[in-house]
């Protein structure tokens, strides 16, 4: 695990719409921290760090691209990989600025997060974390199997709220393919659902 640095490496923090999973639609303030452990091939976003920030700035930064009239106030943090980062200081300010903190990882370790949310993104077979508030496969990242996964992890194995398969975005569209094996996956397990990255339909970051 890569030694905590602090002040963090934000990229660029901006407001959105959730495009994907349980809270999708909802609106939110992104918070990208830069650097990964993960490496996946074929990675197509920029995770070098260009700057960095205290967590007072960090904070200041998220509210300041927050709307004013926001009853709910999200922030999504993402990377990159976020469990990299000792995260404690930066959760404990938003949450005292009256953020929901929702949380995205790849499950490349095992932690207990002081999230409101906490969505895993398996990108391989050694996912560590094993419960959450959901999981999502995505078909094809890294030659992700979603069938293999699962039945490496089958659902009494695992505690997660909701469970999803979602085709991937390949060449400005969803992957047909992908939304095939998506279908036939979710056929024979009742217990899960699809989701798909509709901010990219919807022209949000």
């Amino acid at each position: 695990m890569p030694a905590y640095q602090y002040p963090l490496a934000p990229n660029p923090i901006f407001w959105t719409i959730q495009g994907e999973g349980h809270l999708r639609g909802f609106q939110m303030a992104f918070l990208r921290l830069a650097g990964c452990s993960v490496g996946c091939p074929g990675c197509d976003t920029d995770y070098r760090v260009a700057r960095r920030a205290d967590v007072a700035t960090i904070v200041r930064q998220v509210e300041e691209v927050t709307p004013s009239s926001s009853r709910d106030k999200w922030v999504w943090i993402t990377g990159g990989e976020p469990t990299d980062h000792d995260l404690r200081p930066l959760l404990s300010a938003l949450k005292s600025e009256g953020f929901s903190t929702a949380l995205a990882t790849s499950g490349v370790r095992r932690f207990i997060p002081p999230v409101d949310w906490l969505s895993v993104s398996p990108h391989d077979y050694e996912t560590q974390q094993l419960y959450g508030s959901e999981v999502k496969l995505v078909v094809g990242l890294n030659g992700l199997d979603p069938v293999a996964w699962q039945a490496k992890f089958p659902d009494d194995r695992t505690d997660f709220m909701y469970r999803y398969v979602q085709p991937a975005w390949i060449h400005g569209m969803e992957d047909a393919v992908g939304i095939e094996e998506c279908l036939s996956f979710l056929r024979t397990r009742p217990n899960w659902a699809m989701s798909r990255q509709d901010h990219k339909l919807w022209g949000v970051p």
